[in-house]
């Protein structure tokens, strides 16, 4: 140990001068010779000093230390790090992974020293119209001599207007300018741009990936590891996001590679290799699976395709024990059993490649017998169910879009058969599965032809999209069936979508990547032979025509691109692809179509509970608040058709609550609903009753008052009309009686679906109260949508403009209609039944019933009738179904240019249901067991057109009891002519 503790200030001085300018003498001359050319064109003198500095006392070079320098707002850092290789950088990016960087300038050393990396984070502010920066450019632009057409000109000096002031700062004409053309060229574009210049600068290559809406943290570091993982040496790299005000914004990489270290060449394996991954980087998710890739040289898509497979597995398998099959551990013995996921996707791609050579057949068998073989092989039973379970759904994958070159994401209609052992009868009749950005889904349909609404699930933490992760399939499923069992007056049957959001992801990336991964499977060349693109593998070999609608999360921008996309991707009808479509379709919040049905039940249902809400008072509170669909328009139509007697005593929405057991100030509603306010935004001075109140979900006890609201609240009526499924379940729904167990609501119309779980409804209608379940409750929804696609099938947007006032005014007519109908017989069947059924029974059985008739009725259409336009009693029930407007101008198309199975369906849901509203229950079930159903179909129809003249004579001859008769008439004269004409009278 050193015992001279005396410190001489100058000694230490000249001795750390010494030796910095030993490193300067040293360090100056090897900066200057090593680090890229370009750099010291973009970095200033002051820059130059600065990085100089710290790599001088922070010894990067000397001892492999690291520096960082941060700028004093906090929205830079520059890191001086050891080693030129690209994992450095993915180090470096790793530490910012939660961070928006819009501006990244990266330099790696010749010899691969060090590297020195600049990032910008976001927000950055556009540019002053006065800046100098800007003005040296366009000064530079107008005096002309860049590589641009004078027609671009003006745009050009608009670009860099929009850019901020480091781009200016640093302004290079040429790369300026590319980086323009570039943004033209993948604006409006979803696919990621990937292209490869040969020296551009001598002695360079150039990479450049672009594209527009680029995910807003982590990209960088996507692009950074796959180039680290192809072990690609980069010199130098930019990347840049490009803020267009209202327009997305457009991200633009460009990676410079010495072509002494390494020269790439177009069409070789290994620049398609490189461009396939950089292709999906806008598309892809971290995900632990990514081990893959780095330890065993899987590439990026195949990753994806095992995430998928993976997700999939979980999905059922926590069905036999939640702990066991978590996502945590299906990942674990994915990378435990590397050799048992090669062959998986090796057995994959037997089955699914289009590129595959010689005997498929023979292939897919030696694949399947080899991974069956490496699967039990596996000691460990858990590991071998999950291992197992990814192999049932490469083995019943029927279609993917795996192998299209610039997907979006990754589709995959299955077999039902692989839900066994469910009942075949159980099962759906397609099943389709999405894995995208941070995401997952699941379209479910229950017949051929099928629509439903697609609903956007989002989470706010790991912890929560678990959870929603773990009843995902439960979720869509229910959905389905209850739309299956909504959908009875309408030729589609039921299905749905559901698309889980983690935490990080952008809900417009994962929404666009499904739908058009969807489309990948749907869409097909309008020349080519077969039912989808050549690049696919179809062991479905049928087409598949697909209807969705919005629901939870869609917004009408989402709504426009989907139809829009479905225009440019040439799916068969367009037009009917997506509903609720602004302009040329009906906004569902806009006209209130499922409100207007939801309102005609609670008529009916107020009826059955002894009040007439014309005449008398009532109560109502409801879930859903002023700015959701349902609940808002509920609240209007009430107030329209009861004026006073409609008493809102409360209402409960994502943002608060609002309570007056005197019945809430109208006017106030109405204000709230126009201004799509919130629950919250009740001024509470318009309150009048005893212990009113008004809460926000930000104040301490708010959310609790708002989840207990819709159990405590005492009303004559609760609809809820909003809220995640099974709100209402068999844990808390005792919650809804009050202390001496009478129910806080005599009935309920379920306004959402499924918003109660059906053994909690079962339960509560064993308390007293009377529920009119969703499938009939809130029906009209679909029905309008179907109405929606009906006109997007036979009309150009134009067509249908021109007629829309008139079209929604009498389909509004066509949906009181549709739901009077099946309210009133519902509540018919209720009392007949005297006790022994409760109305969801009914209605249950009422769906079935209509549906297994209407398939009856497509089965033996399908056998017996050719061409349905030659067919005059089917082109009048056609025409009939339909609204005025079009069954007087475009009757030619409908009869004519509808798909005929859509036609088929059609004449059999309308038939059907009309039947069964007329008829009741049982009647035309025991018809067609003793006719043959085509005679009692056609036979019932001509015998309504016989009953329409009696009527009409009856009206004419101004009998006393003229009215009498005809109500006679009416409820029981279809059915004796009916038996009279199939000789069963």
């Amino acid at each position: 140990m050193n015992q001279d503790t005396t410190i001489d200030p100058a000694t230490l001085r000249d001795e750390v001068q010494r030796q910095v300018l030993e490193s300067v003498r040293t360090l100056v001359p090897w900066f200057s010779r090593n680090m890229p050319e370009y750099y010291f064109r973009t970095h200033g003198r002051d820059e130059q000093v600065r990085h100089l500095k710290a790599l001088v006392s922070g010894m990067v070079r000397e001892q492999g230390q690291s520096m960082v320098l941060h700028s004093p707002c906090g929205t830079m850092v520059t890191h001086i790090t050891p080693g030129g290789d690209m994992r450095s950088l993915a180090g470096v990016l790793r530490q910012h992974i939660d961070r928006d960087i819009r501006i990244a300038r990266i330099y790696s050393s010749r010899d691969d020293t060090i590297r020195l990396d600049t990032l910008l984070f976001g927000p950055r502010p556009q540019c002053a119209a006065d800046s100098d920066g800007l003005a040296r450019a366009l000064a530079t632009v107008r005096r002309g001599g860049l590589d641009l057409d004078p027609a671009e000109a003006a745009d050009f000096e608009g670009f860099l207007a929009s850019a901020n002031d480091d781009y200016l700062e640093k302004f290079e004409p040429g790369r300026a300018v590319r980086h323009f053309k570039t943004c033209s060229c993948v604006e409006n574009r979803e696919r990621v741009q990937v292209a490869l210049d040969t020296e551009p600068v001598p002695g360079f290559d150039r990479v450049s990936v672009a594209m527009e809406h680029p995910p807003a943290r982590g990209l960088l570091l996507r692009v950074v590891n796959v180039f680290a993982r192809e072990n690609i040496p980069v010199d130098r790299a930019y990347s840049d996001v490009f803020e267009r005000g209202d327009m997305p914004p457009i991200a633009v990489m460009s990676f410079y590679l010495d072509r002494s270290r390494i020269g790439l060449v177009e069409g070789t394996g290994q620049w398609e290799r490189l461009r396939r991954q950089l292709e999906l980087t806008k598309w892809f998710a971290f995900h632990g699976l990514e081990a893959l890739a780095e330890e065993e040289g899987w590439e990026l898509g195949e990753v994806m395709l095992m995430q998928a497979a993976s997700e999939f597995a979980h999905q059922f398998l926590i069905r036999k024990n939640l702990h066991a099959y978590g996502s945590g551990r299906i990942v674990h013995v994915v990378l435990k059993h590397r050799h048992v996921a090669r062959r998986l996707l090796d057995y994959f791609d037997a089955r699914c490649n289009p590129a595959l050579a010689g005997d498929r057949e023979r292939a897919v068998a030696e694949q399947r017998e080899a991974v069956l073989e490496a699967i039990n092989g596996v000691n460990n039973e858990i590991h071998r169910n999950i291992l197992k379970y990814i192999y049932k759904f490469f083995r019943y994958t029927l279609r993917t879009n795996y192998y299209l070159p610039h997907r979006l994401g990754l589709s995959f209609r299955l077999d039902p058969i692989i839900l066994a052992p469910t009942p075949a009868q159980e099962r759906p009749f397609g099943l389709y599965c999405f894995h995208g950005p941070y995401c997952f889904a699941f379209h479910v349909r229950y017949r051929d032809m099928a629509r439903g609404g697609v609903r956007v699930v989002r989470t706010g933490s790991q912890e929560h999209f678990e959870l929603e992760s773990n009843r995902l399939f439960d979720e869509v499923t229910k959905l389905a069936k209850a739309q299956q069992f909504k959908n009875k007056d309408i030729p589609e049957g039921g299905s749905k979508a559901v698309l889980l959001l983690g935490p990080e992801g952008d809900i417009d990336l994962a929404v666009r990547s499904m739908v058009d991964s969807f489309l990948d499977l749907l869409a097909a060349p309008a020349n080519g032979s077969g039912f989808v693109l050549p690049d696919i593998v179809d062991h479905l070999n049928r087409e598949e025509v697909i209807f969705l609608g919005p629901d939870e999360n869609i917004t009408p921008e989402h709504i426009s691109w989907i139809a829009a996309r479905a225009a440019k991707r040439g799916y068969k009808w367009p037009g009917a692809f997506m509903s609720s479509k602004p302009g040329a379709g009906i906004a569902h919040k806009e006209y209130g179509v499922t409100s207007e049905g939801v309102v005609v039940f609670a008529r009916e249902l107020l009826l059955a509970l002894g009040i007439d809400p014309a005449r008398q008072t009532f109560s109502v509170k409801l879930t859903g608040g002023p700015a959701g669909d349902v609940a808002s328009n509920v609240i209007r139509i009430l107030i329209r058709e009861y004026g006073e007697n409609a008493r809102i005593v409360a209402m409960a929405d994502g943002h608060g609550a609002a309570f007056d057991p005197d019945g809430m100030d109208h006017a106030e509603l109405l204000r709230l609903i126009d201004s799509g306010g919130r629950a919250s935004g009740f001024d509470a001075t318009r309150l009048t009753g005893a212990g009113a109140f008004v809460v926000s979900t930000q104040d301490p006890d708010g959310v609790r008052i708002r989840d207990e609201l819709h159990n405590q609240a005492r009303a004559d009526l609760f609809i809820p009309a909003g809220g995640r499924p099974e709100t209402i379940n068999m844990t808390n729904w005792k919650q809804f009686l009050g202390r001496d167990g009478t129910p806080s609501a005599r009935g309920i119309v379920e306004g959402a679906n499924i918003f109660i779980a059906a053994d909690a409804r079962t339960a509560l209608e064993k308390a007293g109260v009377l529920v009119v379940p969703g499938p009939s409750a809130n029906k009209t929804g679909v029905i309008c949508s179907s109405y929606e696609i009906l006109a997007g099938l036979i009309l150009t947007d134009e067509e249908f403009l021109a007629i829309k006032d008139r079209y929604v005014s009498q389909l509004l007519d066509i949906l009181r209609q549709r739901a009077g109908a099946e309210a009133r017989l519902l509540m018919r069947e209720y009392r007949l039944a005297g006790g022994g059924k409760t109305v969801t029974q009914i209605s249950y059985a009422l769906s079935a019933s209509i549906n297994a008739l209407a398939d009856r009725i497509v089965a033996a259409l399908e056998e017996e009738t050719g061409r349905v336009a030659d067919s005059p009693e089917l082109c009048e029930v056609i025409l009939a179904y339909c609204p005025t407007i079009p069954a007087e101008k475009y009757a030619d198309r409908l009869v004519g240019d509808l798909p005929r199975r859509h036609q088929l369906a059609l004449v059999a849901a309308f038939v059907s249901a009309r039947m069964l509203y007329q008829e009741g229950l049982g009647w035309a079930e025991r018809l067609v067991s003793l006719r043959g159903v085509r005679e009692v179909v056609f036979g019932y129809l001509a015998e309504e057109k016989a009953l329409a003249r009696l009527v009409a004579e009856v009206r004419a001859a101004g009998l006393a009891h003229g009215p009498l008769v005809v109500d006679i008439l009416e409820r029981g004269g279809r059915s004796r002519l009916t038996l009279d004409r199939l000789g069963l009278g």
